[in-house]
């Protein structure tokens, strides 16, 4: 759908209105009409669309990413903004550096699973920061492809053909199937959260969790004993739980783009490559080298431009009448930043379609910035429409950074990422660089990739850095 937004947007200009059974759709492709549309004139153009699929998600308490601005939005992103930012002056408390030696260490072990690896990889992380349990790193991956799949276009019929939602219960599988699986992702939730509340009060809950975070705050505020309503529980959970639910995908895919983009640039891999070795030596890279590793950052950041994760953009919907450049834009109308489009200005992003590091690291290029020590990343600068808009800016770009650099430096510090070629020919086999599964945000369908370890003394080195941390990890 992303390439044929572009297609029109070549056609009939920058902005265009269209519609689909009866929903009115506003599609962008520059940038700097996303800015006066979604962040300018954000007061107007924040909302979220129904989607129909899911229950109550715009009201709340669920899914803080898609609700309607009222209060539990204002609350959840107030938190999570504040913990993110915390979190991130730490770098995430050494966390994702010793995760990144499990990952490194199963890949050596079982390299062909590489897809699902990644995706535990990211979940681990993700539920050990929440409360300290990386062990639901797996189900946290499965439990939010399954939800990217019912919040989808592509998922549920119910999402495009709306009236069949309203087909009475007993004869309704989208409702029953709905109702029990956010009945089961909640009581994971809230178990979760009741554990952690419990070892809190215990004193074995780390300090480099989330819920570690919010149980200080509740005592702070004059709470000693944590006693909550069912409410309130609920709420915290649901907070936490999303938070640690939307930190998988949305990384787990470009990772795997990553490694898709090293395997098919082995140019770009081996600079990438020599930097860690002339920064690093035989020391795995952590969040320290980041100053130090432009090529690196590069190649990162262009993986998000090169194949972006959320395509489409993730949809706003006018919030009140409005009018821009003459046209009349009414409430509820849903309004599409198509991402693939606007990565693809040539004037912005010159040779669109290859992958070219270099423009975030050679003068004359539109998306050079100094100092290279600094740029390019994942928290300002060019680009960073990937992470979304104004009032609806994604909140996770700061462990995205983090994540992303450690995860990939590490990735290149340990392997070397070639194309799988056929045992019986020796041919190269070839794929589908573009094809995806067909959630609103993206993970690359499994692709061949020869991953091998870069020299015997590397692979002993990554074993050993492992077993380094295995005691201090759930494994």
């Amino acid at each position: 759908m992303w390439k044929k937004f572009k297609e029109w947007a070549d056609i009939h200009g920058p902005i265009y209105r269209t519609s689909m059974m009866g929903q009115q759709f506003i599609i962008i492709s520059d940038e700097k009409i996303a800015e006066e549309l979604l962040v300018k004139r954000g007061n107007k153009y924040s909302g979220r669309p129904q989607i129909r699929a899911l229950f109550d998600h715009k009201t709340g308490p669920g899914y803080v990413a898609l609700m309607d601005r009222q209060d539990y939005w204002k609350e959840q992103r107030k938190w999570v903004h504040a913990a993110m930012a915390d979190f991130h002056r730490h770098h995430f408390y050494g966390v994702i550096e010793s995760e990144v030696r499990r990952f490194l260490a199963v890949l050596l072990i079982d390299p062909a699973k590489f897809h699902a690896y990644t995706r535990e990889h990211c979940g681990r992380i993700m539920s050990r920061l929440a409360w300290d349990d990386a062990t639901q790193g797996k189900e946290n991956g499965e439990s939010a492809d399954c939800t990217l799949g019912r919040m989808s276009v592509s998922g549920p019929i119910v999402n495009t053909m709306t009236p069949l939602w309203h087909i009475p219960w007993a004869l309704n599988p989208w409702k029953k199937f709905e109702r029990a699986r956010e009945d089961y992702q909640r009581a994971w939730w809230l178990n979760s959260f009741q554990l952690a509340k419990q070892r809190y009060l215990r004193g074995d809950l780390p300090e480099n969790t989330w819920s570690y975070r919010y149980f200080a705050g509740l005592q702070q505020s004059g709470n000693s004993t944590l006693q909550q309503s069912a409410k309130d529980e609920e709420f915290a959970s649901c907070m936490l739980g999303f938070q640690n639910l939307v930190g998988v995908i949305t990384i787990a895919g470009p990772m795997e783009f990553f490694i898709m983009a090293m395997s098919l640039n082995p140019k770009w891999q081996k600079k990438a490559q020599e930097e860690i070795d002339r920064v690093c030596g035989d020391r795995l890279p952590t969040t320290a080298d980041i100053p130090e590793l432009p090529t690196v950052r590069a190649c990162l950041k262009e993986t998000l431009r090169w194949r972006s994760g959320v395509p489409l953009g993730v949809p706003h919907q006018c919030e009140v009448d409005d009018e821009f450049r003459g046209e009349k834009i009414t409430k509820g109308t849903v309004i599409l930043a198509c991402e693939w489009a606007i990565n693809r200005v040539p004037e912005k992003y010159p040779d669109p379609e290859n992958y070219r590091p270099e423009r975030y690291l050679e003068k004359g290029w539109p998306t050079y910035q100094e100092p290279l020590s600094r740029y390019p990343n994942m928290r300002e600068g060019v680009g960073m429409h990937t992470f979304g808009w104004g009032r609806r800016t994604c909140l996770g770009q700061h462990i995205v950074d983090d994540e992303m650099f450690v995860s990939g430096a590490g990735l290149l510090w340990g392997f070397n990422l070639d194309r799988k070629r056929c045992p019986k020919t020796g041919e190269i086999i070839e794929f589908d660089t573009e094809a995806t599964n067909a959630h609103v945000i993206l993970e690359p369908d499994p692709f061949p990739c020869d991953i091998k370890p870069r020299s015997s003394e590397r692979a002993a080195r990554i074993l050993q850095l492992y077993q380094d941390v295995r005691d201090e990890l759930r494994v």
